[in-house]
């Protein structure tokens, strides 16, 4: 485990501050949640996200999408992957995502297809940003392989996309 050599005093109410380097190094802010444990004599503080509680029914989905397109389908959270369809498992599960990728998915509002570079690969990626009470948390992503985004079936991903949410919402 990697040390700052940072040390900070508990107050009397029992708070500590998490210095400002690392709250810009994990691309913190204000309001989010923090998930605490413990391991052996470390208290481990991991940023929270809901998108990580949902069930395994969500990978059922995946598949069944990557089955229906032969596109690649992603869950993520602002961080990193969560969920994949199988062709993608190797490749991408649990990488964090490019910066410019966490920022189309916290100022979208609703989907957009858009190229960029996706892990060393210019990806064509459709992102469906995912919400939970007004506020972003992630986002289903569909890497387009063989059928291309304009010939789905939008109303069918829009309705995988509101399962998603309310899978997170009922984890709350």
């Amino acid at each position: 485990m990697k040390t700052t050599g940072m040390v900070r005093r508990i107050d009397e109410l029992g708070r500590i501050v998490i210095p400002k380097e690392i709250r810009k190094q994990l691309m913190m802010k204000e309001g989010e949640s923090i998930a605490f444990s413990l391991e052996d004599e470390k208290i481990i503080l991991t940023k929270f996200s809901m998108v990580h509680k949902i069930s395994n029914s969500t990978q059922m989905l995946l598949e069944g999408l990557y089955n229906k397109y032969h596109n690649t389908f992603m869950i993520c959270d602002k961080e990193s992957i969560v969920i994949c369809s199988a062709d993608g498992l190797a490749k991408y599960q649990r990488k964090r995502l490019p910066k410019d990728l966490v920022l189309l998915i916290e100022n979208q509002e609703k989907q957009i297809e858009v190229m960029m570079d996706f892990f060393g690969q210019e990806e064509k990626v459709t992102i469906y940003p995912l919400s939970q009470e007004a506020e972003s948390v992630g986002a289903l992503l569909m890497l387009t392989r063989q059928t291309p985004y304009y010939t789905m079936d939008e109303t069918l991903l829009e309705f995988i996309k509101d399962v998603i949410e309310q899978e997170i919402e009922s984890c709350v």
